[in-house]
């Protein structure tokens, strides 16, 4: 490993703030990752840790860079993107996904977004789909870019293991799903059918639409079938990352990936009955 120290007119200072402004790789391919934990999860996860900026008198992570670049404090803070940082930034090489590996495990569950613009809603469905087994993400046009600093940081690593894709076309990404004999299936708070009447043990694109105004007329003319959620009438429509785990956990039930109940490790709480009993013994 290598050691230098370097300041503000760095050629390597202005890529990486730059990347980290624009929510973009560097002109180099690599992705900016902050904070120890993230950093080491990204090695953890096979990613090439490239460079890392330590900001004068932080904690190395434990991770093995191909260079330790030492930035003073004033340079450092031009460079940070959280508020109460912990001096360390990282520049790694991630993963290049392609629609193929999106769509290498049958049967497919894809999950799709249509203009999402919260950056932490996009990293924490990237978590979700991982965690539920779904074998890929698509973002269309307009979705914010999976390499802005928040979408990797809401992730919590996710983003450096989990297939996705994007920025693609809508018609271009529906068109690919059904030469695949992908079954592409909106939800709305008006539609019908409910996410559990749906057969999940098929393949599925499932598209989740923009927080603030759902999926568009054209995004749902492109659906096979609209679902909804079932939750009380009092709330208009879910968050879309939180709408995302619910679809995704019923999703991964129904293919058997998502025991209810595991026999190890579960909080069996009290019935109501055994309330009653209690207060009757009191």
């Amino acid at each position: 490993m290598r050691q230098m120290q370097i300041g503000k007119h760095s050629r390597k200072v202005v890529e990486l703030r730059k990347a980290i402004r624009q929510g973009t790789l560097t002109s180099e391919g690599l992705l900016a990752v902050e904070g120890p934990i993230l950093i080491e999860e990204a090695q953890r996860s096979g990613i090439e840790i490239v460079d890392i900026f330590r900001r004068s008198g932080a904690v190395m992570p434990a991770v093995e860079p191909n260079t330790l670049l030492d930035v003073p404090a004033d340079v450092f803070r031009t460079i940070q993107d959280t508020e109460h940082s912990q001096g360390v930034l990282a520049t790694v090489r991630p993963r290049r996904y392609t629609p193929g590996d999106v769509f290498s495990h049958s049967p497919q569950l894809v999950v799709v977004l249509g203009r999402l613009q919260d950056p932490g809603n996009v990293g924490t469905i990237l978590r979700v789909g991982e965690s539920f087994g779904a074998t890929g993400c698509i973002a269309l046009r307009g979705t914010v870019s999976f390499h802005n600093s928040k979408v990797v940081r809401a992730s919590t690593g996710s983003v450096f293991r989990f297939p996705h894709t994007g920025p693609e076309g809508l018609a271009e990404t529906a068109q690919a799903l059904r030469a695949r004999n992908i079954a592409l299936v909106g939800t709305s708070p008006a539609a019908k059918i409910t996410i559990e009447e749906w057969d999940w043990r098929k393949p599925t694109a499932i598209f989740i639409g923009n927080e603030g105004q759902g999926l568009s007329s054209e995004e749902l003319g492109h659906c096979d079938t609209v679902l909804r959620i079932p939750h009380k009438t009092t709330v208009e429509s879910l968050n879309s990352a939180i709408a995302a785990a619910v679809i995704l956990y019923v999703a991964s039930r129904r293919r058997g990936n998502t025991p209810l109940l595991e026999k190890e490790n579960v909080t069996r709480f009290p019935k109501i009955a055994d309330y009653d009993r209690g207060a009757e013994n009191r």
